[in-house]
């Protein structure tokens, strides 16, 4: 079962990585034939180029999963992600043939290569997943047995035989001691009816047994070595946990990645952080004027700095100080980290309360944006006060710092901000955290800018 995936896989990986190498003598030749308006670039230059655009593609290619078996299986063509991939792959390029002065190139081969990978990207998977399943219908039928008989094993089973990929048929089924028989359509043997699981004739073995009779694993591989096939653990870690998608060798040991987060990613350690930089260094220089304005109004309104400082806890629970334009009045650091923001609250300034309604006052946060303590985009940060106390009271609370805090987020744009419910915060946190991406951030981003800065209860 599982080589048979892993040959899938690796013919969709060479038929993918080698498109470029397609793409640019197809371009070669339709600018020669159709366009011949500007010159086009030499075989060799032209071969330079394709070779480097491979290279970039099939990293590029792997980052956003146009290369996985398991996202071509599912019922879509994959339009967005090749077409991300396209554009990283020729976005680089262009970079690099703008460094390399000595390279003469035309525009028009460029984007023809572009539009014909784009093209072959897609129709390359579509293809792949139709011959696949048509292959799979008249292949050889894998013979499965499955250890467990509960609700969980009866899932595993529907899942096994659904598979397009691959025909697999439950041929029996292996009872523990103790379990309830919850399954049907195969027989049903004992660990120690040896002759009959033999009889079965099967191919595989898959161990489908849920967390709580995870001690019984061991004594079930024992018992099934005389069969002589192989034994797949199905790994779940019950509710609330999400298991991501590998097991991680550090040194000697093997660990099994349970973090819901990104945060282990590459593309969130560096591209967010590189789009972070980017963004922020663009928006201080932005609001330069405005800010020195808003701070000159604040010292002339009222006495007192211009800046509010107040300690919040950011990522893994690290504590970092926040900065905001102060739009109270100046009092004593108690009262401003244990009591929240009412509505028409005394404390505010007049200036301060048009600050906060239009959320000019979080102009600041870009320093600790810049300063690596928070994202543009991510969960609001709290005072230490509340998230002790909201840890204790509401489930997953904690997850929500398992990623970089930051100044607008999917929680607000979507008008949980104030004096909301915190366990509606949370869910829309955990979305987020669940579902991260660099356009997921932009996407919030926009929404922030075309109607998140006013609210109503922005106060």
């Amino acid at each position: 079962m599982i080589a048979h995936l892993r040959r899938h896989s690796l013919m969709l990986r060479a038929m993918i990585y080698i498109l470029p190498l397609v793409s640019f003598p197809l371009a070669g030749y339709l600018h020669a034939r159709l366009i011949r308006m500007t010159p086009g670039l030499s075989s060799a230059k032209l071969l330079y180029l394709a070779l480097f655009t491979t290279m970039v593609w099939s990293v590029v290619a792997e980052w956003k999963e146009v290369t996985s078996i398991t996202k071509v299986s599912a019922e879509y063509t994959g339009i967005r992600a090749c077409f991300a991939s396209c554009g990283i792959t020729y976005v680089v390029d262009l970079i690099a043939l703008f460094v390399v002065h000595d390279i003469a190139y035309s525009r028009a081969i460029i984007l023809l290569s572009a539009l014909i990978l784009l093209v072959l990207a897609v129709l390359v998977r579509t293809l792949f997943r139709i011959a696949v399943r048509e292959l799979a219908g008249h292949a050889r039928t894998i013979r499965v047995i499955i250890v467990g008989v509960s609700r969980f094993a009866a899932r595993a089973a529907m899942r096994v035989q659904r598979n397009e990929f691959l025909h697999c048929d439950v041929v029996g089924y292996i009872r523990l001691p103790g379990e309830e028989i919850q399954v049907s359509n195969a027989p049903v043997l004992g660990l120690s009816d040896k002759e009959a699981i033999e009889s079965l004739n099967a191919n595989d073995v898959l161990v489908a047994v849920p967390p709580e009779r995870y001690g019984d694993v061991r004594r079930c591989v024992t018992k099934l070595r005389f069969l002589g096939k192989p034994l797949r653990f199905i790994v779940t870690t019950g509710s609330g946990i999400r298991v991501r998608d590998r097991v991680v060798q550090f040194g000697r040991l093997q660990m099994l990645d349970l973090d819901p987060s990104p945060t282990s990613s590459v593309a969130y350690s560096l591209v967010k952080r590189a789009f972070d930089l980017a963004f922020a260094s663009t928006a201080m220089i932005i609001s330069a004027i405005p800010m020195l304005v808003i701070g000159a109004i604040i010292r002339l309104t009222s006495p007192g700095p211009v800046l509010f400082r107040q300690r919040r806890v950011g990522k893994n629970g690290k504590l970092f100080t926040m900065y905001k334009f102060r739009t109270m009045q100046v009092a004593s650091a108690t009262q401003g980290d244990t009591r929240w923001t009412a509505e028409s609250d005394p404390r505010r300034t007049r200036f301060g309360a048009f600050l906060r309604k239009n959320s000019l006052d979080e102009l600041p946060q870009f320093f600790n944006v810049l300063k690596g303590e928070m994202s543009v985009v991510g969960p609001r940060p709290e005072r230490p006060l509340f998230a002790t106390r909201f840890r204790e009271d509401i489930a997953l609370y904690h997850n929500r710092h398992y990623l970089n805090v930051g100044i607008t987020g999917w929680a607000q744009v979507n008008g949980l901000r104030g004096d909301t419910s915190i366990q509606r915060r949370v869910r829309y946190d955990m979305y987020y955290l669940q579902h991260w991406s660099l356009s997921f951030d932009i996407r919030i981003i926009l929404m922030t800018i075309f109607g998140g800065f006013t609210d109503k209860n922005a106060y």
